[in-house]
């Protein structure tokens, strides 16, 4: 370890609280009695820290406000080394393809001393800590998952947590770094890599998960054609190596090799040119499900092929989707992030769930889901397509889910041979006409964006007393929900990783979410200073 840090005695036998107060109260000695001005490592840590989520994130480049550069990742892995409180456990560390992460998973490695296990999947990274017989304290994804290829960012896990790390626990790691630069220069040191095995393991894992769903071993998927677009993440094995072997078609399967520059389109369920071109490849092909994967696989989305025309399996038709097979299981809690539908609450309920609407984030409702008592948390989902189960161990995992659906789907068509994913739903998941996101940037940037969501709050509550069809949902977890007459609603909340306020909205009728933006509007028009109205403006005047 370094000799920096062995300056903290008994440093391996302390709690990691204990340790990041001791680190700290040592780092602000030394820096009384100096008087040079900070490292750009230690000012770009302190940014980061500000920008950062569940998980660091920043773009690749120098000039960038919220720039991740390896030497900030070394420091990344100092700090990390020191937040867990163990100088000789070993930190496995994985990595995305993106043509950042060699290098930057490199000197997060010297600055933990690491062990370098390679090319690998977030669910994987996590799952090498839970694992029987795992010897390491902690571990690291280097990927920027859904972001575009000039963005990276450093996934850290808990084996004493058995998780993520959380947004505090990450500005706490973050914090130790920049201390940490402001005391020392990196080290140059060797990389060893780690022990094989964690994509074996992973991969054996998801094929059991479809044998078990289905009820049918050796070849469940047998007939049924599966076209996986892995966007040229990392997620190619899963048509190769789970879905292939198990006797399915993966003859149609696009974007399987990992390629950091993203050639076809970003690496996202959620990007239109991924859905459009998942559809096309299903399409062409006659295949009978489309499966869409992030870069690190925590993320998925699904096409059904088997309609007249593909359709996509989505934010709340995957919520609706993954919790009716979850709760087949037995009753308990679906946990959802706070924009999933209207009409979710009733069908959870139908199905003998209760629903948990709580705040945006992979990690807020994981964690929601994990500490949910009396009733257990079955699922935790966000419409994006971050989900985790407690039978997988509450593992973010776009893999497992897309796994446990395609098992259920192969047991329904033992008797129904042309069932298709949105006949599970049996047509019972109310659904809106018209659903929107509308993004207003804040012009001061990230400083002043926990004000501009103030005020678009403000906004919202005005136009509540000024409608009478108009009503605060009574919990709020994650900014402002807001129903809007008949099964309307909208939500304002600031973004997580952007200087963006958003109004997510739902109508059941054609031109209601345009009519909803033009009520807004003169209620936010007086602070058009401070937040960019042209895109609520555009949707008001579409109607």
């Amino acid at each position: 370890m370094h000799t920096a840090l062995h300056t903290l005695p008994t440093l391996h036998t302390r709690c990691r609280r204990s340790v990041a107060t001791m680190l700290r109260t040592v780092v602000s000695a030394l820096l009384l009695h100096t008087t040079h001005a900070l490292a750009p490592p230690a000012q770009a840590l302190r940014t980061l820290a500000k920008t950062s989520g569940d998980d660091v994130r920043g773009i690749t480049s120098a000039e960038a406000e919220n720039a991740l550069l390896p030497e900030s990742a070394y420091f990344v892995g100092l700090g990390f080394r020191a937040w867990l409180g163990d100088e000789q456990t070993p930190i496995f560390v994985g990595r995305d393809p993106r043509e950042s992460s060699d290098q930057i998973g490199e000197a997060f490695c010297r600055g933990a001393s690491a062990l370098d296990a390679g090319p690998a999947t977030t669910p994987a990274m996590l799952e090498s800590l839970l694992r029987d017989g795992s010897k390491a304290c902690g571990a690291c994804m280097v990927t920027a998952s859904h972001l575009p290829k000039e963005w990276n960012g450093l996934k850290l896990f808990s084996a004493k947590e058995q998780r993520g790390l959380n947004k505090k626990e990450v500005k706490e790691v973050l914090g130790l770094a920049a201390d940490l630069a402001d005391m020392m220069e990196p080290v140059s040191s060797d990389v060893a890599s780690a022990e094989a095995g964690f994509m074996d393991d992973y991969v054996e894992k998801l094929r059991q998960t479809i044998i078990d769903t289905s009820g049918i071993s050796a070849t469940p998927l047998k007939g049924l054609k599966v076209c996986v677009n892995a966007g040229n993440g990392a997620g190619g094995f899963f048509a190769t190596s789970v879905l292939a072997p198990l006797g399915a078609d993966v003859s149609s399967s696009i974007n399987l090799e990992p390629d950091g520059a993203f050639p076809n389109h970003p690496a996202n369920p959620e990007d239109k040119k991924h859905v459009a071109a998942t559809i096309d490849a299903v399409a062409a092909s006659g295949a009978d499900v489309g499966v869409m994967l992030d870069c690190d696989v925590d993320r998925c989305g699904l096409i059904d092929g088997t309609t007249s025309k593909p359709e996509p399996v989505n934010r709340n038709r995957l919520v609706a989707l993954a919790a009716q097979v979850a709760l087949e299981d037995g009753n308990g809690v679906i946990v959802t992030d706070p924009v999933t539908s209207g009409g979710m609450t009733q069908f959870i309920e139908q199905r003998g769930g209760t629903h948990d609407r709580f705040k945006m984030g992979y990690r807020n409702v994981i964690d929601r889901a994990a500490d949910t008592k009396p009733e257990p948390a079955l699922l935790a989902i966000e419409t994006s397509g971050h989900s985790a189960w407690r039978s997988n161990n509450f593992v973010d995992d776009g893999c497992y889910t897309a796994a446990k659906l395609l098992g259920r789907l192969a047991k329904a068509r033992v008797d129904k041979p042309d069932c298709g994913l949105l006949d599970l739903l049996g047509g019972s998941l109310k659904e809106p006409k018209e659903s929107i996101k509308v993004k207003l940037p804040v012009k001061a940037g990230l400083e002043r964006l926990p004000d501009a969501e103030i005020k678009l709050c403000d906004a919202l509550k005005a136009c509540e007393g000024a409608t009478a069809s108009w009503a605060m949902e009574p919990v709020n977890h994650d900014g402002l929900r807001c129903s809007v007459g008949d099964g309307d609603w909208l939500i304002a909340r600031a973004s997580l990783h952007e200087p963006v306020v958003s109004l997510q909205m739902e109508a059941d009728d054609a031109g209601g979410t345009a009519a909803i933006c033009a009520a807004v509007l003169p209620y936010l028009e007086p602070f058009a200073e401070d937040i960019d109205l042209a895109e609520l403006e555009a949707v008001a005047k579409s109607n």
